[in-house]
Protein backbone atom coordinates (compact mmCIF):
# COMPACT_ATOMS: atom_id res chain seq x y z
CA UNK A 1 0.00 0.00 0.00
CA UNK A 2 2.79 2.25 0.94
CA UNK A 3 4.29 1.93 -2.14
CA UNK A 4 1.04 2.99 -4.54
CA UNK A 5 0.98 5.90 -2.56
CA UNK A 6 4.33 7.03 -3.12
CA UNK A 7 4.38 6.42 -6.42
CA UNK A 8 0.82 8.25 -6.98
CA UNK A 9 2.75 10.88 -5.30
CA UNK A 10 5.21 11.62 -7.56
CA UNK A 11 2.96 11.09 -10.36
CA UNK A 12 0.68 13.76 -9.02
CA UNK A 13 4.43 16.02 -8.18
CA UNK A 14 4.87 15.42 -11.81
CA UNK A 15 2.08 16.11 -13.49
CA UNK A 16 1.97 19.46 -11.26
CA UNK A 17 4.79 20.31 -13.92
CA UNK A 18 2.31 20.90 -16.48
CA UNK A 19 -0.46 22.46 -14.91
CA UNK A 20 -2.21 18.77 -13.94
CA UNK A 21 -3.16 19.50 -17.78
CA UNK A 22 -2.07 16.53 -19.00
CA UNK A 23 -0.57 12.46 -17.23
CA UNK A 24 2.67 11.98 -17.46
CA UNK A 25 4.07 9.30 -18.88
CA UNK A 26 5.42 7.25 -15.78
CA UNK A 27 5.04 3.67 -15.10
CA UNK A 28 6.16 2.00 -11.94
CA UNK A 29 9.13 1.33 -10.97
CA UNK A 30 9.44 4.72 -10.80
CA UNK A 31 13.25 5.05 -11.19
CA UNK A 32 14.92 8.19 -10.77
CA UNK A 33 15.95 8.38 -14.96
CA UNK A 34 11.84 7.69 -15.81
CA UNK A 35 11.17 10.74 -12.98
CA UNK A 36 13.46 13.25 -15.33
CA UNK A 37 12.31 11.69 -18.51
CA UNK A 38 8.69 12.71 -17.60
CA UNK A 39 9.92 15.64 -16.06
CA UNK A 40 11.82 16.64 -19.67
CA UNK A 41 8.76 15.47 -21.67
CA UNK A 42 6.31 17.50 -20.01
CA UNK A 43 8.68 20.43 -20.05
CA UNK A 44 9.46 20.52 -23.73
CA UNK A 45 5.36 19.26 -24.94
CA UNK A 46 4.74 23.08 -22.98
CA UNK A 47 7.38 25.23 -25.09
CA UNK A 48 5.67 23.54 -28.44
Amino acid sequence: MLAISVFSAITDAVASIGNYKTLPDLHAPATPEAILRAITALQEGGKK
